[in-house]
């Protein structure tokens, strides 16, 4: 990537040296193994890594638009570009206050020097969000103190504050709906006022997913929901995109159910269907058929006793096991579960 002369080089630089990750060194002798292209979420890290924000705003230009979708998975390039920002812009980085202190100069600075830029106001407002989480840790609310409270207050304030101030100038952009619907959902909104943000975010982009999740995720019991509230939600999705996804999003809402809250409960708590659950993994397959989808396949049929399905997605994943679809203790669900599929 190109060096640029930055408004703000000495922010970048301390991102630079905070955020930077080691690069392997190979013994003598060993032949490195053959580079892998870059992702996109890889391109986007190193440009605010390098404090690049004109390649960012030419990557979101590519990536941030409605529709665009990666052909392999199906995942919103949207969503690939926000999981680049967020691998540096992560409150749970072993890092100091300084660090997220210095990206919301970076970022300010963006903001007032691109004022037109919806790209650079909303870098700011999530920077600012995750200094918020900075100071309220991810543990339960006993656990936090009323100092860490009150800074986690005073910056969703400001986040809320940026996030108002540039609704008008992100009228198109779902990328806003989103930051502002887990703003609102930290700052203790009602489900009406959360699933007023989440509709114009799905008005403006039917195919940006993680308002979907978001919005179960704020309706979810650990945030003041209820299970039925859940349910209703599931279904009002699934009527708004069957048409298009078949049940796909029916098998991926309760599968964030059970990851988000009900955990190996799914099918003896909640109103999921494996029957129908299946149906949309199937319909999501037909169109995606990545590894990635197969793994979350089988570790919902092992959760329903289906051994058939998951002897049959375990074999067409072989060696491409991926731990984060496998629950919480995820090498040891994926031992029992391929146990349980070739017993006799």
């Amino acid at each position: 990537m190109r060096l640029v002369k930055l408004a703000c080089g000495w922010c970048a630089a301390l991102l630079l040296a905070l955020a930077w990750m080691p690069v392997p060194v190979h013994a003598q002798g060993e032949v490195p193994a053959k580079a892998e292209p870059p992702t996109v979420p890889d391109l986007v890290t190193a440009a605010y890594r390098w404090g690049d924000f004109a390649e960012l705003e030419r990557l979101y230009a590519i990536y941030g638009k409605p529709g665009v979708r990666s052909e392999l998975t199906g995942t919103p390039r949207v969503e690939h570009f926000w999981m680049g920002i967020g691998k540096i812009d992560d409150a749970s980085l072993q890092v100091t206050e300084d660090y997220y202190v210095q990206l919301d100069a970076l970022t300010s600075r963006w903001a007032r020097d691109h004022p037109r830029s919806v790209l650079a106001q909303l870098l700011y407002a999530e920077a600012l969000r995750t200094h918020a989480w900075v100071y309220r840790g991810f543990g339960t609310a006993d656990t936090v103190s009323p100092a860490a409270w009150a800074g986690f207050g005073k910056y969703l304030d400001l986040t809320l504050a940026q996030l108002q101030r540039t609704e008008a100038l992100a009228a198109n952009d779902s990328s806003w709906n989103q930051i502002m619907l887990t703003t609102g959902r930290d700052l203790g909104w009602n489900k009406r006022d959360l699933m007023a943000v989440f509709e114009a975010g799905v008005a403006k982009n039917p195919d940006h997913d993680n308002l979907y999740f978001f919005m179960e995720e704020a309706l979810l019991p650990k945030w003041g929901g209820d299970l039925e509230s859940v349910d209703r939600f599931i279904a009002w999705t699934v009527k708004k995109t069957r048409d298009q996804r078949g049940l796909e999003m029916y098998a991926r809402l309760y599968a964030g159910l059970s990851y988000g809250e009900l955990h190996q409960r799914l099918f003896s708590n909640g109103e999921a269907s494996w029957a129908t659950m299946k149906t949309g993994f199937e319909d999501q397959l037909k169109r995606y058929p990545h590894p990635d989808h197969r793994n979350m396949y089988a570790y919902f049929a092992c959760m329903a006793n289906d051994r058939a399905t998951l002897r049959s997605q375990l074999e067409l994943i072989g060696d491409n096991f991926e731990p984060i679809f496998w629950g919480d203790n995820p090498q040891r669900s994926f031992e029992m579960c391929k146990t349980m599929a070739y017993q006799s």
